[in-house]
């Protein structure tokens, strides 16, 4: 019987089957002691110096992966598998490149430049396994929960939905095409039929930075919601929050165990601050800061010291968001949800009244000429909607309590790594 190690504790007695690498070798006298690890956790093989695999044992190079099929028994407090066959599948060459125990510690380059092996090291490991748990849960709470459609959108586009700013350009069988920064345009045009849709997903950026909070590849939560405003989406992005962090708690255990952290509390009702507010009071604390533009990250740890880690700020200037924002004369119905000094989340009304559409076009300098296969589904009774997207690294960094969004994602890419 096939069993990982996780579960061992419930076969002592029986004969089983493990697969796993061999983290550690250990010889007491007459015998050797292997710890096998697989993606569960780790068990002891014993092996006598009596015993047909006491050379193999010797000889054996350590992470090299293998079979063990024997008796589970228990040993005082220890349990461990007696063996009756052993078989190598494949020998690691030494040196490697990191520690997989993670006992020895790595610079991050070295753990990007060997992600697949650094998934070995426990707290790396874990960090992925949040991270599947975490992309489940946001899958149930708009599916189960909230009774929305998934939709897949094109990552390959004509055109880029905030005017061509941060596009990836690329020659698509002659033609000019990019890859899409977001499914904004298309999650809208499906309002005309879905009262809700959601999509988890990449998106590309093609922006040159080089900052622990950025990526030219990340992943976004997205949704749209038919027949309501901004305020109404941020209760369910609220909903959403608090969904997948009081579930996270009890289902990622064991990770955060390993981790040695404990996830943020789910924050209940979260506070809302205008940005005329956030801007009055940055500016009578001495900061210089334009109205219109973006609040620096430095400047929020001062709200969130106020109000809490989680926040949104709403109300932003029009100069600050872009073209399908509704407008409501210099601001707009729109909302950013904050974690201390990082943002999570971005939203808000769409304006969807056609000429409006055209006249935000025209105030931003677009080409509306570019936007027809967009704009057309605005004359078949486009209904009033809202929506949000959410980036799913930035959320994961603090769930895990990482510092480099590196961290939490498997291959990352930014300006300076397309490999591996």
């Amino acid at each position: 019987m096939r069993v990982k190690t996780y579960d061992i504790a419930k076969f002592i007695g029986k004969r089983v089957e493990v697969c796993g690498w061999i983290e550690d070798k250990r010889q007491l006298g007459k015998i050797v002691f292997l710890t096998l690890r697989d993606d569960s956790g780790k068990v002891q093989v014993t092996i006598k110096s009596n015993s047909k695999f006491w050379e193999l044992a010797n000889k054996v190079p350590r992470q090299s992966a293998i079979i063990v099929r024997g008796l589970v028994n228990k040993y005082q407090s220890t349990i461990e598998i007696i063996p009756d066959e052993v078989e190598v599948l494949a020998k690691a060459k030494h040196p490697l490149p990191l520690d997989p125990s993670g006992r020895v510690p790595a610079l991050l380059a070295t753990i990007l430049d060997s992600r697949a092996l650094s998934l070995r090291i426990p707290q790396i490991n874990a960090i992925f396994k949040l991270r599947s748990k975490v992309t489940n849960l946001i899958h149930k709470f708009f599916s189960e929960v909230k009774g929305c459609v998934q939709v897949h959108t094109p990552k390959i586009i004509s055109s880029g939905t905030e005017g061509g700013a941060d596009l990836f350009e690329i020659d698509y069988f002659g033609k000019e095409a990019y890859l899409a920064q977001s499914p904004q345009l298309y999650k809208e045009q499906l309002m005309l039929a879905f009262s809700c849709v959601y999509e988890i997903a990449p998106y590309f950026r093609a922006e040159k930075s080089h900052t622990r909070k950025h990526l030219n590849e990340f992943i976004s939560v997205d949704f749209e919601m038919a027949f309501t405003n901004y305020r109404g989406v941020m209760k369910v992005l609220e909903e959403l929050i608090n969904y997948v962090l009081r579930y996270i708690r009890e289902e990622g255990k064991d990770e955060f165990e390993i981790l040695n952290v404990d996830p943020p509390e789910p924050p209940g009702e979260i506070p809302i601050v205008t940005y005329d507010d956030a801007y009055n009071k940055l500016v009578n604390m001495g900061y210089e800061i334009n109205w219109g533009e973006d609040l620096p990250g430095d400047t929020l740890k001062e709200i969130s010291r106020e109000i809490g880690d989680f926040y949104f700020v709403i109300d932003w200037p029009w100069e600050a968001k872009p073209f399908y924002i509704r407008r409501k004369g210099k601001i707009t119905e729109s909302f950013d949800l904050m974690y201390r000094d990082i943002e999570l989340a971005s939203g808000g009304t769409r304006e969807h009244i056609k000429e409006e559409l055209e006249k935000n076009m025209r105030d931003k300098g677009l080409n509306i000429s570019n936007f027809e296969y967009h704009l057309k589904f605005f004359d078949y009774g486009m209904p009033p909607h809202a929506g949000f997207g959410l980036g799913l690294d930035r959320l994961m960094l603090v769930i895990t309590g990482r510092t480099n969004i590196r961290e939490v994602v498997l291959y990352p890419r930014d300006p300076e790594r397309v490999s591996p």
